[in-house]
Parts: structure tokens; sequence; C-alpha cells
């Protein structure tokens, strides 16, 4: 099933691919909105149903971080894990911290580069701004982040325990959002190594 899964993902990228950057583009604009409104709806719909927990959340996110112990712990024991986390985080929280963002920028049409500028720096408030910290908010107020879970299971789990949906059905949405983020993350990556070629 993986293996058959995997040739039809990329039988549909190369037939993306073969159309260049506007078929690219026509792909990409369909697919990212649906997946972010869809991710940022359950998200809400997480943080809108335990909404009675909201404050206390704040409260242990802004206690975590000014707390003394965490300070010390932080300064002694982890600084340099905390440091190494902290930069692959905004590292791959979005394209700008890596710096490839402007390589699809460049290809815009637009009629002044500050419109596209402005294009650039929206996408990176939406990712990291809105859609990491409704992550963060559906995982504390779920407190599926101290369960003993790591990565995408935390998310997955978060989901599960704040939707009065089935635990199964929550899991296949998340896992959709999650394949059109690959896809799409494919596509544009193709793309920079083409033009990357190119350059060379």
């Amino acid at each position: 099933l993986n293996l058959v899964l995997g040739i039809v993902i990329m039988l549909l990228v190369g037939m993306v691919l073969l159309g260049g950057i506007k078929r690219i583009g026509s792909v990409s604009e369909k697919l990212v909105p649906f997946m972010a409104l869809l991710y940022i709806v359950l998200a809400i719909g997480v943080v809108v149903l335990n909404f009675e927990r909201v404050p206390a959340v704040f409260h242990d996110i802004v206690y975590g971080a000014f707390n003394p112990a965490a300070v010390t712990g932080g300064v002694i024991g982890s600084f340099f894990l905390s440091l190494k986390k902290g930069v692959s985080r905004g590292i791959f929280s979005n394209e700008a911290g890596l710096g490839s963002a402007p390589i699809a920028a460049a290809a815009a049409v637009a009629d002044a580069p500050a419109q596209q500028g402005l294009i650039s720096m929206m996408g990176t408030f939406i990712d990291t701004i809105v859609i990491c910290t409704m992550t963060g908010l559906t995982i504390v107020i779920t407190g599926s982040w101290n369960i003993g879970l790591e990565g995408v299971s935390v998310t997955t789990r978060a989901f599960q325990m704040g939707l009065p949906l089935p635990a199964q059905f929550s899991s296949f949405i998340l896992m959709l959002c999650l394949v059109f983020f690959a896809f799409t993350t494919i596509l544009g990556w193709n793309y920079y190594s083409e033009r990357c070629l190119e350059y060379i």
C-alpha cells in the first residue's frame, strides 16, 4: 500500500512539475489555502470547545517562561540544547527562516517589489504566528504535551482529545493536512532545485 501510494504521489508531482511554474502556482494556490483554513478551523474548534481552560493555559505559558527554576535550568543545564532547538524551529517554521523564500518570490509577477515583499511577510505571519500559535494552544489546552508523545503524535492526540469527533476521523483530517503540506513542499523544493541548477 505504501509503495502504491508513493508511486501515485510521484506521478502527481511529475505531472505538476512538467507544467512549469504556472502549474505549480496553480496547484499550490488551491491546496495551501484549503489546508491552512481546514487546520485553523480545527484548531479554533479545540480552543472554543475548551474555552474555560484558556486563562489557565496562558497562566501556565507565562509562568513556565518566567519561572525562576525554568530560567536557571535553561541557563545552567540546557542552554545549548535550547539554542539548538530554537534555531532549528526558526529555520523550519517557515521559508523565511531558511532563506529559500526569495527563490519563489523572485518568480512572482507583481506591480512593485514592495507588494511582493508584503505578500511574503504575510505568509510568514500566517504560518508562524497564526498556525503555530493555534497548534501550541491546542497542545497545551488538551495536555497532550506531557503524556510521553513526540512529533506529530502530540498534535494528533491534541486534536483527538479536543474535538468531539471520533479519534480516527480527527487523525484522518490532520493526516490530510499533512499530506497537502508535504505535497506542496515537494513541489516548491523541486522548483527551487531547478532554479539552483540553472544558476549553477
